[in-house]
């Protein structure tokens, strides 16, 4: 998600600085390597970037899901304690407007979404006294053909497109789920609206099919070769149905985000393509 926002936003003639692990992979931006004012992906990097620079804005994409080894103390770093002190350092070099990306899942289902939640409060506090413009898209369920491997949709896919027998909850949990491009979309979308505060926008698709909908939809695209048994993996305690109000970012552009049906049978060509 990030490369894809950093490309559309120099494509729109900005310039960018972007935070850089050591071990940050930047094969999706290799063509736009020398368009990036490239920095260390530290706090004290980040404050003298943003006294020197004069930015209009600083747009946090860092998080961490909690995914394989990582720890609470990764979470909350990643989603609060980090984007934190370069709120701080946007503040206090009075950058006008800070643009996060939080989550539309319930603030109390997940270590995630709480660390996320209590960001974008602290976000509300900074707006109300120290007048910066503050933005927390509360994004849904993103899926792209270049996403991680590991993560569902791409996971699901892969298995399926090899014929693998594929073990999944009941699926009956609702799900909105958005294309990346279309989150690209509402980024740029928010950063041209001119809106003052402290906003919250839900992203996606105004539209929650079920997940055994977008397994049985997946199965059907990939010629019905895997044996899919659901009911095999418990469902998460307190799983969540999740849908975007949409009418803000109808009211302030064209919205159209891409029907589910077709963004995964794309994603699906694409991965396909990929592996040829």
């Amino acid at each position: 998600m990030g490369s894809k926002v950093v490309r559309k936003l120099i494509k729109n003639g900005n310039g960018v600085t972007c935070t850089r692990r050591t071990d940050s992979d930047l094969s999706r931006l290799e063509d736009l390597k020398s368009d990036v004012c490239w920095i260390p992906a530290d706090p004290g990097a980040a404050e003298q970037a943003i006294r020197k620079s004069g930015f209009g804005w600083v747009l946090n994409m860092v998080c961490d899901y909690g995914r394989g080894k990582s720890s609470c103390d990764d979470m909350t770093e990643a989603n609060l304690g980090y984007p934190l002190k370069v709120l701080n350092s946007a503040v206090k070099y009075g950058v006008p407007n800070y643009l996060t990306i939080g989550t539309g899942l319930p603030e109390g289902f997940s270590m995630y979404s709480f660390s996320k939640k209590i960001f974008s409060e602290f976000g509300r506090f900074y707006s109300d006294r120290q007048g910066i413009n503050f933005y927390n898209l509360r994004l849904e369920m993103f899926y792209g053909a270049d996403e991680p491997e590991n993560r569902f949709l791409p996971s699901v896919i892969r298995s399926m497109l090899a014929g693998k027998e594929v073990n999944t909850t009941t699926g009956s949990q609702r799900r909105d789920i958005i294309a990346a491009e279309d989150v690209v979309q509402a980024v740029g979308m928010v950063i041209g609206s001119g809106q003052k505060g402290y906003l919250e926008v839900p992203v996606g698709t105004g539209i929650a099919p079920t997940v055994s909908e977008i397994l049985d939809h997946i199965w059907e695209e990939t010629g019905r070769r895997s044996r899919v048994n659901k009911g095999a993996v418990p469902m998460r305690e307190n799983e969540p149905d999740c849908v975007a109000d949409t009418a803000f970012l109808e009211s302030i552009g064209i919205w159209e985000p891409m029907d589910w049906r077709a963004g995964i049978r794309q994603m699906i060509l694409e991965i396909k393509r990929g592996q040829s």
